[in-house]
């Protein structure tokens, strides 16, 4: 199996084949918005080492993510389920390579197509509406400390590397909480052993020490990806 993104990766060959030359590689930048709030959506993108997140913003200026992807899922959901616009913003938390294909050629190679990419669609939306009901419970009910560690190990388990780009008003954003509370759960961790955090650079030091000490949401979501795919690293 080549290493890109499992949606991909887990076609069949022939349609992989198929669907190539509607494909192309692309590198996302930090905070890049690939949908906006409200506009038509015209590019699907399937990441293999970017982090991607949907986050809701609130009248005020307040943000709060509601999901994130990468390796394991597409970024334009949405138009896979006949809705052309969606009230959030999807937007690149951690860079790195992605495969992009324009939404018209999507709609008719693989949404309106017998293609065996919209079984996995199916099961990947699934999983990804389950994160989002899971987050929102999560940040109600759930203790800062454990939201943060639940979140670092969502993004080790997709970039599937120690050490990443992150910013720490970002992951405030992201939390929907203030850049000092962060810090001071971040601070807990690094003394905990769990991570480095220098220069806008995170470094995962002891990724069970993360998922240790994650909430029960963690494992709820990862679950889900886990019954999709046999390399997920949660799988039990």
């Amino acid at each position: 199996m080549r290493e890109e993104n499992l949606l991909l990766a887990y076609l069949p060959d022939e349609e992989r084949k198929r669907l190539s030359p509607f494909l192309k590689e692309v590198t996302l930048d930090f905070q890049q918005v690939l949908i906006e709030p409200n506009e038509e959506i015209t590019q699907m993108y399937f990441p293999y080492d970017a982090i991607t997140s949907t986050v809701q913003e609130m009248s005020d200026g307040d943000t709060v993510e509601t999901g994130l992807m990468g390796l394991e899922g597409f970024v334009g959901v949405q138009l896979w389920l006949h809705a052309p616009t969606t009230p959030t913003r999807t937007l690149v938390q951690v860079p790195g390579k992605a495969h992009f294909m324009r939404a018209s050629d999507f709609v008719r190679e693989v949404r309106d197509h017998v293609s065996p990419m919209n079984v996995l669609c199916a099961k990947y939306s699934h999983a990804f509406l389950v994160m989002t009901s899971q987050t929102a419970a999560c940040n109600r009910l759930h203790p800062i400390n454990e939201r943060l560690c639940r979140w670092l190990k969502l993004v080790h388990n997709r970039v599937r590397r120690d050490e990443f780009p992150l910013r720490q008003e970002f992951v405030a954003q992201m939390l929907g909480v203030h850049r000092p509370t962060v810090s001071t759960a971040a601070n807990m961790l690094q003394q905990a052993g769990l991570i480095r955090y220098s220069r806008g650079h995170l470094r995962v030091l002891d990724a069970d020490g993360l998922r240790n000490g994650s909430c029960e949401c963690l494992e709820i979501v990862e679950n889900q990806f886990a019954t999709m795919f046999e390399s997920w690293p949660h799988r039990k």
